[in-house]
């Protein structure tokens, strides 16, 4: 049995198709991805937003005018990007050309004003709504505390003497603290890598199963030699098994590693767990592939390769790999048919891994990891009943 396991592992990694499926295909598509979500993905910080502000006499003369130049010293709680320009008339070409977000103005009696742009492109939209709120609550803000400090002067001037009761009543702070339900930050791109993960090791399942017509005597002469040999058809099918499972875990070891290592997705330091669940999802792709190859079905390798990259794209299809239309697809039925999330092998992979970098509790991921392996094991038995009864009137 030992030497079927290596004949399978050379046999399979001497087939164009093996390194196409196996490591090509995830390292094209995880690329594809990373462009696709470099503008999607957030570290939490905002950007500057650039202002304008018309730099005369009373812009100098305010002190709004170093709450402002505070909120842009560069850094990373830097909010604004200040560009000072002479007179009103620079500072509205720089607005309607795009190059600052709005134009902060000071009246003679220190009130600042804001300038906006209402009109904008709507592939704009997002970025010019966030740009507005943030200055607007600037100067809103600002004015606010003006009004606030002015009437405990009227009220109470003594209380001015305490700076830190003064920096309390200013600070924009308020009485709550930031938490985390999750256990890392959640980035929404992560899931789209992790459906990708299922349909890998998926695709991978074709490598079981063009062993499995390679051991079949009507299939192919290797096979007709072979089943003349003194190997028993358990063993065989048992050495084809553990050499496609080391290839099929292989190509998912690629995808993983080069997801974290290239593209840079964060694991949540749970690489070596990430691994194990490869190697559950390559065990359910290697028992699907060796079912479905022990099936007497016509056509040979070509028919079974079609067949099983027709039902890994089809559950790739209820993982939500295809975009957001696909995502939004894919829970609807899982909310409306719970069962599909543990019969879809694709999007059961895709929990497996979502769990492990959301939870915490390594509950979900190991109950998904197990369920896996027993959708293997219930594949192993089936090949192994269909591959046992299996007779031939010659060879």
């Amino acid at each position: 049995m030992f030497n079927t396991i290596i004949t399978t592992v050379k046999t399979l990694l001497r087939r164009p198709s093996t390194w196409v499926w196996g490591a090509l295909f995830p390292i094209v598509l995880s690329t594809m991805f990373m462009f696709m979500f470099a503008n999607l993905s957030s570290d939490g910080t905002v950007d500057p937003v650039p202002v304008a502000v018309v730099a005369d006499e009373a812009w100098d003369a305010s002190t709004f005018k170093g709450v402002a130049t505070s909120l842009a010293k560069e850094g990373g709680d830097q909010l604004l990007e200040i560009h000072e320009l002479d007179d009103a008339a620079d500072a509205n070409r720089a607005l309607k050309a795009g190059e600052v977000a709005g134009i902060y103005t000071v009246d003679d009696a220190g009130t600042p004003k804001l300038t906006l742009l209402l009109s904008y492109g709507s592939s704009r939209a997002t970025s010019v709504l966030t740009d507005r709120s943030i200055l607007e609550t600037v100067a809103s803000s600002y004015t606010q505390n003006a009004k606030l400090m002015s009437q405990i002067a009227q009220d109470n001037p003594a209380a001015l003497a305490d700076p830190e009761a003064v920096a309390r009543a200013l600070s924009l702070e308020g009485g709550t603290r930031r938490v985390s339900l999750t256990r890392t930050t959640p980035d929404g791109t992560v899931i789209y890598y992790y459906a990708l993960f299922g349909l890998v090791a998926m695709m991978s399942a074709e490598f079981a199963a063009l062993s499995v017509v390679d051991l079949q005597p009507n299939l192919s002469g290797l096979g007709a030699r072979r089943c003349v040999g003194g190997l028993s058809k358990t063993a065989s099918l048992t050495g084809i098994f553990v050499g496609s499972w080391l290839v099929s875990f292989a190509s998912m070891t690629i995808a993983i590693g080069y997801v974290r290592l290239v593209v840079g997705v964060d694991f949540g330091g749970r690489e070596g767990l990430c691994l194990v669940g490869g190697a559950a999802s390559a065990l359910a792709a290697t028992g699907l592939g060796l079912f479905v190859g022990t099936l007497p079905v016509k056509g040979g390798k070509a028919s079974k390769s079609g067949i099983l990259t027709g039902f890994a794209t089809t559950c790739a299809l209820f993982a939500g790999l295809y975009g957001e239309p696909a995502m939004a697809l894919a829970d609807d039925v899982a909310r409306a048919c719970p069962a599909e999330c543990w019969l879809n092998p694709v999007k059961l992979i895709c929990d497996m891994f979502n769990r492990l970098y959301f939870f915490e509790d390594l509950g979900p991921f190991a109950v998904r990891a197990g369920a896996l392996v027993l959708m293997t094991l219930v594949f192993v038995a089936a090949a192994t009943l269909i591959f046992g009864r299996s007779r031939y009137e010659h060879l």
